[in-house]
């Protein structure tokens, strides 16, 4: 075990965002699609280091032009063995910086829905293969990394509630094990969470834990209006920065937010295209639980050990806070409690000497938040009981 790496966790992954410029091409050649020549900066055009799958070529400062390069990419989406390709990709990749649990998002909308006349069809079939076909890259990703996965159901939201709802009626008579959490995401400014009502008591009859997307374009009402409907976590959620109330009740109860740094940096406009404005650290030194995360990690040409760094590097968050951001993920992770246990202990492990010091010193010191300082004192707590066993 290299204990100098920080063990990784996504909870916020869109399959169809993860496809790489390089994936893309291979899944247009396999199904025979032509791949416009103007979607991709060619080899040169761009820096190589820092997008080591290719660089999507688009507007970042227009979010049409986002929604349709995502669509152009989407459709080289053919067949169910293609998100096999997809999937074993992105996990391998992440898996080799230290990836050692990921939430990804699934819309049964868009991997086996049709209309025909207005009506919609779901096929059963191509959902039940496709699902297959995503185990199996799984478990081929697990024979080399150490790795656990779940998956989310997306209601999009902009689809309309009937759709929502219909979609989780889907999942009821189509369960999987793996499908532990629901969201709705899609145009946060399409709809209402009030108008979802049906859909948030079924996700509730089904057991699905809710992760909402809110407060990424739209505003922090949103964030309260998706925990009224008992959202568990929230997707983005970085507009709660404008309301010092609302960041008390993510505090106190323990709510989550799934930042993801260069999706926020391209898709807000709060933040002008420049990163340093991005909130996450004046949250985090709030109190407020904060992961990492790639969002559409093919898309826009991240992958989780560049989040990392970008925490770090830019917004100067130590070693000491980056295992809090992984250990905060764990504990909201949409996953059976002896499993998370398991993922709990195996990121402690990776405390050094100095790690433990740090700790004592943060401890000691009480420079951060009440709410820091508690995590602190029971990842210690953890920590000795892990001499003693």
């Amino acid at each position: 075990m290299n204990k100098q790496i920080i063990p990784k966790v996504i909870l916020h992954e869109h399959v169809e965002g993860s496809i790489t410029p390089f994936m893309a091409k291979k899944l247009a050649d396999k199904n025979h699609l032509t791949f416009p020549e103007s979607l991709c900066y060619r080899a040169g055009e761009y820096d190589e280091t820092e997008y080591k799958n290719g660089r999507y070529n688009y507007d970042e400062s227009d979010f049409v032009s986002f929604i349709q390069t995502y669509d152009t990419v989407s459709n080289f989406v053919k067949h169910p063995d293609d998100y096999y390709l997809i999937t074993y990709d992105f996990l391998s990749r992440n898996a080799k910086q230290g990836l050692i649990y990921c939430e990804l998002f699934l819309s049964p909308y868009h991997i086996c829905a049709t209309e025909n006349r207005g009506q919609i069809i779901w096929d059963q079939n191509r959902f039940k293969l496709t699902l297959d076909q995503i185990d199996k890259a799984i478990i081929d990703v697990q024979k080399e990394h150490n790795i656990t996965v779940r998956y989310h159901v997306i209601g999009v939201r902009h689809l309309g509630a009937d759709v929502v709802y219909d979609t989780l009626r889907f999942i009821e008579n189509n369960p999987h094990p793996f499908i532990t959490g629901f969201n709705i995401a899609g145009n946060e400014k399409a709809g209402h969470f009030d108008d979802f009502e049906k859909a948030h008591q079924l996700a509730e009859k089904l057991n699905l834990k809710k992760s909402y997307h809110a407060g990424e374009i739209d505003s922090a009402e949103s964030i309260i209006h998706a925990l009224k409907h008992g959202a568990n976590r929230i997707g983005h959620g970085i507009a709660a920065i404008e309301d010092d109330s609302l960041i008390k009740q993510l505090v106190n109860n323990e709510i989550t937010l799934e930042i993801a740094l260069t999706s926020n940096r391209i898709l807000v406009n709060n933040l002008h295209g420049d990163i340093h404005n991005h909130p996450i650290r004046q949250l985090y030194n709030k109190g407020v639980r904060i992961t990492l995360n790639t969002d559409d990690a093919g898309i826009f040409g991240t992958d989780i050990e560049k989040e990392y760094q970008l925490a770090e590097q830019i917004f100067h968050f130590s070693r000491l806070e980056l295992f809090d951001i992984t250990l905060c993920g764990i504990d909201a992770a949409f996953i059976e409690s002896k499993e998370k246990s398991r993922l709990l202990h195996e990121v402690l492990a990776f405390f050094t000497t100095n790690d433990k010091q740090c700790l004592q010193q943060a401890i000691n010191e009480e420079q951060y938040h009440p709410a820091i300082i508690e995590r602190l004192k029971h990842y210690q707590m953890l920590l000795a009981q892990q001499v003693n066993d």
